[in-house]
């Protein structure tokens, strides 16, 4: 059985057709754990209709406001099945993100797919979410660490599917991560492996009022952008907890860019800057993945 866990608030606008989107799957196995984080317009309202007419959905009410990063804590939590499936509330997933994660997961702890950009209408215009991060080509789960670390987390929690025994290692999600799929992702690829698949699995809903929002400079200036970006302020954080928790399964090379995330989120000093200069040289192609090369390889 695959569990899916959604985590709910104010979403009574979209959350119908992601409800149906995902009562709708080739893979029909499922159960459905909504944990709704104290909304306060009908969203409850839609949950209790839908489990009272489908048995395999379960709605829990949060007391108090946890924030979208705890709230997928719990309903993961909640979920029984070998398999974990993320949900958003506002998304609408493709009939095969199931059966099609499912099929590409293996022996990896997390497998994730694609996603298709539509906006508050439901309309596509063309994009894909790798577009948008600048991922065109996978640089492979031992290289994953680096793109997160490094550069950015551009795979997202609503395209994964996670394996059950992987949660109970990655859960608690550490205080300072400020994102949860990435958190995942980082474990994933330093333990048994994390695969990525460039076809789309979901149509991922960008508004104003998402925590994910297209930036038109970003798409403008992407790669150059991407090659300036400091390291985010939770990577330190997260490369820490991840070194504490993983600490004895860890490889040399995986401790040392572990180890390596202080060193090279200081740039204020020349000397830390040319080594970040060279460091990001040596690896190019993991913490970049833009389908281009230097002239040059190690």
């Amino acid at each position: 059985m695959i569990s899916i866990a959604m985590a709910t608030y104010n979403g009574e606008k979209y959350l119908p057709l992601q409800i149906d989107s995902i009562l709708n799957q080739s893979f029909q196995d499922i159960e459905i754990i909504i944990c709704d984080d104290c909304s306060t317009d009908s969203t409850w309202n839609i949950l209790q209709d839908y489990s009272k007419r489908d048995g395999r959905i379960k709605c829990f009410r949060n007391e108090i406001n946890l924030g979208f990063k705890r709230n997928f804590e719990r309903a993961i939590s909640l979920c029984s099945g070998e398999y974990i499936a993320l949900s958003d509330q506002d998304d609408i997933w493709k009939e095969n993100h199931l059966q099609l994660l499912y099929s590409q997961i293996e022996n990896a702890d997390i497998a994730c797919g694609n996603a298709e950009i539509i906006d508050e209408f439901g309309d596509y215009h063309g994009q894909k979410l790798n577009e948008i991060d600048f991922l065109f080509s996978f640089p492979g789960s031992e290289k994953v660490p680096y793109r997160i670390l490094y550069n950015s987390g551009c795979f997202q929690g609503a395209s994964m599917l996670l394996r059950k025994s992987f949660v109970e290692v990655a859960l608690p999600i550490p205080e300072k991560v400020n994102y949860h799929d990435t958190w995942f992702a980082l474990l994933a690829s330093l333990r048994k492996g994390f695969v990525y698949t460039f076809e789309c699995v979901t149509l991922h809903r960008r508004h104003s009022s998402n925590s994910s929002k297209n930036t038109q400079w970003k798409k403008l200036f992407g790669f150059l952008h991407y090659r300036k970006t400091p390291i985010r302020k939770d990577r330190v954080e997260m490369a820490e907890q991840a070194y504490l928790r993983l600490e004895d399964g860890l490889t040399r090379s995986q401790k040392n860019i572990l180890k390596n995330v202080s060193i090279y989120s200081n740039k204020k000093r020349p000397l830390a800057k040319t080594k970040n200069l060279i460091f990001r040289m040596f690896h190019y192609q993991g913490i970049y993945t833009a389908g281009k090369k230097l002239f040059f390889e190690w």
